[in-house]
Parts: structure tokens; C-alpha cells; sequence
């Protein structure tokens, strides 16, 4: 499976086609979530990172918790394929747990 931006093709990431004209979005540089679920960053995890930024062509199919509401991103064809993959892992919960213990390893 792949990263948010790698299935949205948004180019954001680092070094992507549109980071200098739309600068980077923080779920490709979310390093505390490298490896949730499996991805890169946050790539697995854009509906919970705080700060998304999508450009205005993918409004509909890319998290933007700054300018959409989160039903926006239950829209997200991403979000649904994320959400019947892992199931209850997929959650707001595991997801700080992981942050949490990211953390800490960190500091150590």
C-alpha cells in the first residue's frame, strides 16, 4: 500500500513536482509517524495530523484539516481504503499511542 501522496500524486512530498510552488505538506515530513501502519512519515495517517495542507485540485480527495472539515476527509477514497485495510487499528487512539511511544524512543 502506499503513502497519501504517493496515491493522491499531490506532489507535496519532499522533492515531489509541486513542493516549491505549494510547499511541502506536513504528513510528508511527520517523521514521529514514520512507520504507523506502515508507511512513510504520515503517510498512513494524513487524517490525523493537524496542519494538512492540500492544494486546491485535490480538495476532494486529499485531508486539509486546516481549510475542510474531517467529513471531508471520510470522503477520501485514501481514507476508506486506509479504514477497511486496518480496521480497528486505524483510529485517533493507536495513532497517539504510536506518537507517544515514538517519543519516547526519541528522547532515550
Amino acid at each position: 500500500m502506499k503513502n497519501c501522496w504517493e496515491k493522491n500524486q499531490c506532489g507535496r512530498e519532499p522533492g515531489g513536482a509541486k513542493e516549491a510552488k505549494l510547499g511541502t505538506c506536513p504528513v510528508a515530513s511527520f517523521s514521529l509517524a514514520d512507520g504507523f501502519l506502515g508507511g512513510v512519515n504520515g503517510g498512513r495517517a494524513c487524517i490525523f495530523i493537524v496542519g494538512t495542507l492540500a492544494p486546491p485540485e485535490l480538495a476532494n480527495s486529499c485531508t486539509s484539516l486546516a481549510n475542510q472539515s474531517k467529513r471531508d476527509c471520510h470522503q477520501c477514497p485514501f481514507f476508506r481504503e486506509l479504514k477497511k485495510k486496518y480496521k480497528k487499528s486505524f483510529n485517533l487512539e493507536v495513532f497517539n499511542r504510536y506518537i507517544e511511544n515514538s517519543q519516547t524512543l526519541t528522547l532515550e
